[in-house]
């Protein structure tokens, strides 16, 4: 699959010394893949995911993995706080209410293998926004299917 590059403003250095060791899935809750972008590349948002993908499976690369997106806010792991330090954000464009497509879950579940290979994460430390920030946050939502994060996007 195709990576598309779309720089965002809205990062900064990871800590001294850490590396990711955690894949964050959220949910936009946008309307549009386009509004999604538009306004994760806007320095007013303050909002960004190292990567995005579009309800038609386009990848697009807003942050480099070795720098510090912006997506998880108030948030902890395992008892270790701030998880934009040593996570990778991705995005799902979704509003919420919709089923996510199957060209999300195949390029989600492509890009989530390419990562886990890279910075050797394991299927364990794939987390949901919903479980670095519970009571805060509730994405990816009840109706993303976790199964098919792992088996290739098949249903």
């Amino acid at each position: 699959m195709e990576i598309l590059d779309r720089p965002s403003p809205n990062h900064n250095a990871r800590p001294a010394g850490v590396r990711p060791d955690l894949l964050v899935i959220h949910g936009t809750a946008g309307q549009t893949d386009a509004g999604d972008l538009s306004w994760c590349r806007d320095p007013r948002s303050g909002v960004s995911y190292h990567y995005l993908i579009g309800r038609d499976g386009r990848i697009y690369r807003l942050v480099p993995d070795e720098r510090r997106a912006w997506h998880a806010g108030e948030s902890s792991w395992e008892g270790r706080s701030n998880c934009n330090d040593y996570s990778i954000g991705i995005g799902l464009c979704n509003n919420g209410r919709e089923p996510y497509t199957a060209a999300q879950y195949d390029a989600a579940a492509w890009l989530v293998g390419e990562l886990m290979h890279r910075w050797q994460i394991p299927p364990r430390r794939v987390v949901g926004h919903c479980h670095v920030s519970p009571g805060r946050k509730q994405d990816p939502w009840l109706h993303f299917h976790w199964g098919r994060l792992f088996d290739g996007g098949a249903p």
